[in-house]
């Protein structure tokens, strides 16, 4: 019961800051144009910078890390799997090119770190914060490049104009790898610079659904509400998927009983959040997109403690027996 409370109030804190950031936008005390901003402070400094102090910290050993990789494959595996299983649903559907590519999106990329993040580490301390972190960098190599890639793609579509082609990397791929690498090499950061970085990277979460907040004002969110897909869609992700994903990870008998809730956890979370920005920028149909990933980290103070309590409950069971 203490572990559900747990998790309820992580995912309630972090409702709260959402209010925060629609509740400063609604009001006029912050400009709706700052919420580019803050994304862009969020997934290129605060994310790298707190990747950088937790792969690079003395507190985290190299074999720690070894140890967690099957879940960097896990991580990148489900997302592919997931990606196709919104392809699907997509034709499925017969969803038109703007709800399409977002679809792919909302589908595959969770909210591992904004939301997942702090579930992990309030249920399980360090080692559920290692090992979210790893299964979230093995998700999202596939969602910054492959992932936005389909994005931009569907985006050159539908306008017509054609870019430069390639993959897209971000600087959280790149900080991953640079740090993988330099701890491998027994690298560690000085203590006078991991825990200001630390210190700065550790508000990420609060401070992504701060901008989700102020996106989701003007958001069509009744709209969303009339669309006969989206009672299709939010339970599907929200409870289906994750519930899958824990029983056949339990199943395998590969992972840990922490490894396997945290799958759990992560993949029971909303949408990213920083898959919204690129909805817009790439002329998708941002409304529903923005919308869906709203109500998902609303009914995310139920779904994730029912999903974690049902595998946990099942994994218990079957070390039991």
């Amino acid at each position: 019961m203490d572990e559900i409370l747990t998790v309820i109030q992580c995912v309630l804190v972090l409702g709260l800051f959402m209010a925060g950031g629609f509740v400063s936008v609604k009001t006029g005390y912050i400009s709706k144009d700052a919420a580019s901003s803050v994304s862009k402070i969020v997934t290129r400094l605060m994310f790298p910078a707190w990747l950088a102090s937790k792969l690079l910290s003395e507190n985290i050993t190299k074999q720690q890390i070894i140890a967690q990789l099957p879940l960097f494959a896990a991580g990148a595996l489900i997302t592919l799997a997931l990606l196709g299983l919104g392809v699907l649903f997509a034709l499925i559907s017969k969803a038109d090119d703007k709800r399409k590519y977002v679809l792919f999106a909302l589908c595959s990329a969770p909210n591992a770190i904004f939301l997942g993040l702090p579930i992990c580490q309030g249920l399980f301390g360090d080692e559920g914060s290692l090992s979210c972190t790893i299964l979230a960098l093995g998700s999202d190599l596939v969602s910054w490049t492959l992932t936005v890639s389909l994005l931009a793609a569907g985006g050159e579509k539908l306008s017509g104009e054609k870019k430069k082609k390639g993959i897209h990397i971000n600087p959280v791929t790149v900080v991953f790898i640079v740090s993988f690498i330099l701890k491998m090499l027994g690298f560690n950061l000085p203590e006078f610079i991991q825990a200001p970085l630390y210190k700065f990277g550790s508000a990420l979460s609060y401070l992504a659904m701060v901008y989700l907040g102020m996106m989701l004002v003007g958001a069509d969110v009744k709209g969303v509400f009339k669309d006969k897909m989206t009672y299709v869609f939010v339970p599907l992700k929200c409870v289906a998927i994750p519930l899958c994903l824990g029983i056949v990870t339990a199943v395998t008998g590969v992972f840990s009983f922490v490894q396997v809730c945290v799958i759990t956890i992560v993949f029971a979370a909303s949408p990213m959040i920083s898959m919204t920005v690129f909805y817009k920028e790439y002329g998708l149909d941002y409304v529903f997109g923005n919308a869906v990933t709203f109500i998902c980290v609303l009914l995310n103070i139920v779904t994730v403690p029912a999903v974690y309590w049902g595998v946990s409950t099942l994994v218990r069971y079957m070390e039991l027996s």
